[in-house]
């Protein structure tokens, strides 16, 4: 075995949650050396991560401000019967800044005589061997003041314990000007009989649009022609059957409502290997920007009891995040399921649903997001049954 100079962080994983740590303690703490390790060739990878601006507190917008590629004021939903324009602001990262930034980074502190600094290593495996240890490329052993686990991969779902939110979207290059508008967060069409679906429609520049397809099914599959149906429709809607793709990406979140044992490990896991992710919507950011706001306020030697203590004050929402996700999977039919989120943007003032995003809503919040009339196609019978066909029993 070689040795190597000791760093105080060592991040495994370079997509959202490993580069947002990094700027977080690179902010809080310009004197700490950091290790960023990402196995595959490139950081960030080929995502667009969108949020509201005020899911991320205050002390936060200093390092992230920086971070964000595209703004805008409000957003609107569209669904059978309503459509709304929410006067939240809403920001979207991408991977291309993200990735940008993060390298700029480590070029600043690359300045010899600079106290602190990231070093990122890209292409090379990453084995993580104790809280304080990791393992590069199976020789090269370095070690770290804390170790933080940041490769998104989140333990499995107990059998029959999650539904899942599936993906496809497609940016393209327009030949004339894209319609001026906010993003289109959810575009829901008539035609339900797929379960839970919607068009995401992204403004990302006068010539320039995201077009995402999104899903909410059992199954982890994306129907790729569905996609392109009804992505194809929004352009020829938008006169722009020409456009030029440019770009395409695909993902699939589990949306829990139990979950087996956590994955085994040594470190300190982050994303969504640590449930640092809003599981009633998907939306990543929210939580990865307070994990890496804790660990980085944190001493090294004290990170994992912050971070499990604010894990704790966090369950209950954690827990009915979940509640709501078994509501959803199980309780209504899948034809049905756009009801709920009608519901939800038709009955709430703003200032719950910023709430809500950013996985801060109140006891109140909750009670008013579950009280009302409900919608119509239930299955209680189903809906029962989840709660007793799990091998283990769900924790909250």
């Amino acid at each position: 075995m070689t040795s190597a100079p000791e760093f105080d962080y060592g991040i495994v994983g370079g997509g959202l949650q490993g580069c947002l740590l990094a700027h977080a303690v690179a902010w809080h703490r310009p004197e700490a050396t950091i290790l960023l390790e990402e196995r595959s060739t490139e950081l960030c990878g080929n995502h667009t991560w969108s949020f509201h601006e005020t899911d991320v507190a205050e002390e936060a917008r200093g390092w992230v401000d920086p971070l964000v590629a595209h703004r805008w004021p409000s957003y609107r939903v569209r669904f059978p019967g309503l459509s709304r324009l929410v006067r939240i602001p809403y920001a979207t990262i991408t991977s291309d800044r993200l990735r940008e930034a993060t390298l700029a980074l480590a070029a600043r502190a690359a300045v010899p005589g600079r106290p602190g600094g990231l070093v990122v290593r890209e292409g090379e495996s990453c084995e993580i061997l104790s809280p304080t240890v990791v393992r590069i490329d199976g020789s090269t052993e370095i070690s770290c003041r804390a170790v933080l686990d940041c490769r998104g991969r989140a333990p499995a779902p107990a059998p029959g314990g999650a539904g899942y939110q599936t993906f496809i979207g497609h940016e393209y290059q327009t030949p004339r000007r894209w319609p001026p508008s906010e993003p289109t967060v959810m575009d829901v069409p008539t035609d339900q009989a797929a379960g839970f679906e919607f068009l995401y429609e992204l403004p990302l520049g006068p010539h320039r649009v995201l077009l995402e397809y999104t899903r909410f099914h059992e199954l982890p599959g994306c129907d790729e022609s569905r996609a392109a149906e009804l992505i194809a429709l929004r352009l020829a809607e938008a006169g722009a059957e020409t456009a030029d793709l440019i770009r395409t990406e695909r993902g699939c979140l589990p949306m829990p409502y139990a979950w087996a044992d956590s994955r085994p490990g040594s470190s300190l896991a982050g994303g969504y290997a640590g449930g640092w992710y809003h599981a009633a919507t998907g939306y990543s950011m929210p939580l990865a920007v307070r994990f890496a706001e804790l660990v980085a306020r944190a001493r090294p030697d004290r990170i994992a009891a912050v971070v499990a203590a604010a894990a704790a004050e966090d369950r209950l929402r954690r827990g009915f995040a979940r509640f709501l996700n078994r509501l959803l999977f199980c309780l209504v039919r899948p034809e049905d399921r756009w009801k709920i989120f009608q519901r939800f943007y038709r009955v709430l003032p703003e200032e719950r649903i910023a709430r809500f995003y950013a996985h801060r809503f109140t006891f109140s919040d909750a009670v008013r997001i579950v009280i009302g009339r409900p919608p119509t196609g239930l299955a209680p019978i189903r809906f029962a049954r989840s709660f007793i066909s799990l091998a283990k029993p769900v924790p909250t």
